[in-house]
């Protein structure tokens, strides 16, 4: 046992979590360098400007195809407070849906009409309830309502879940036929007000190291983007992507910035992957990045204060008053 684990250490130095589909790994590993001589930055700041995550999905692993892209330490505070918020808003809607109660007294629980949200489809974030209470033409919806019904009823026996949609969606009209649907309804959770919410994205950036010459003399250079989404519809509410290309790394005339122009799809295709993960799971990859960051820290920074503290030092004795 000690020697196997031995070698995944070894295999996987540097690596802080790995997450595993069938198909798809999402792994991160611990990039970070502390400041040196080298680094444009004082040595209190701790980390060299070149520290990073580096982030990872394998997404063809027959293949060995994947996608990398970095995020940067000082990105993982922010990051770590917008998804404590939209825990938050998954937390106090469980909490709604368990315990409202609607206008007549009943136990909110007889009607999932108001609970249950559509996963996919045009009605995607929507309940069966909310939608019919909100829409002008209630025949069109009723009629539309029976559609989503029909269509969950046809495959129910692959997917067992659609009956939890389908009771939901005949509650709705039952309501509606009853001139209850007003009465029935329970406040919508903020969850269902919300579609997407992107936690992350950063804009195009460039591995500058990886480079390849084209026979024509182009030089490409290999490009990322990452995006985190919380898509509270979802199962699975987070979604990972990340995409990398080769381009031409040239000069804005007008502003002196570099701007990164794409290549013909035959000189470089991008590739992308996504990966979903549950709320335990994002929470763990921030986390960890979080407490590694902490921990990185505290080891560097005895050392780190210690060359500042001398500097110091030597800027007091050097200085002359004018």
């Amino acid at each position: 046992m000690e020697n196997k684990e031995n070698e995944k250490a070894r295999k996987y130095a540097g690596q802080l979590i790995s997450i595993k589909r069938k198909t798809t790994i999402l792994s991160v590993n611990d990039r970070l360098s502390h400041v040196d001589e080298s680094a444009e930055a004082t040595y209190l700041e701790l980390l060299h400007p070149a520290a990073v995550y580096r982030m990872s999905i394998l997404g063809d692993i027959q293949k060995g195809l994947s996608a990398i892209a970095n995020i940067r330490p000082e990105d993982i505070r922010l990051l770590s407070m917008r998804l404590k918020f939209t825990e938050k808003i998954r937390f106090d809607s469980e909490v709604l849906r368990k315990n409202s109660v609607p206008a007549n007294g009943n136990a909110a629980f007889g009607s999932d009409a108001f609970t249950v949200v559509f996963a996919m489809g045009r009605l995607k974030g929507k309940t069966p309830g909310g939608y019919l209470s909100e829409s002008t033409d209630k025949d069109a919806a009723v009629k539309e309502l029976q559609s989503q019904y029909d269509f969950l009823a046809q495959n129910i026996a692959k997917y067992s879940g659609n009956q939890k949609m389908m009771n939901a969606i005949k509650n709705a009209i039952e309501y509606y036929d009853l001139g209850a649907l007003d009465e029935n309804a329970i406040a919508p959770s903020t969850e269902e007000d919300i579609s997407e919410v992107v936690l992350y994205a950063s804009p195009e950036k460039t591995f500058r190291k990886d480079t390849k010459t084209l026979l024509d003399g182009r030089k490409l250079t290999k490009c990322y983007q990452i995006q985190i989404l919380f898509i509270p519809s979802n199962e699975y509410p987070y979604q990972v992507m990340i995409r990398n290309r080769y381009g031409l790394i040239d000069k804005d005339p007008k502003n002196g910035l570099e701007r990164i122009r794409s290549v013909e799809k035959e000189v470089s295709e991008p590739i992308q992957y996504k990966m979903s993960l549950t709320s335990g799971e994002m929470v763990s990859v921030i986390g960890v990045m979080e407490e590694n960051l902490d921990y990185y820290k505290s080891c560097v920074y005895k050392r780190m204060r210690t060359i500042d503290k001398n500097y110091q030092e030597a800027n007091r004795k050097a200085w002359k008053p004018q």
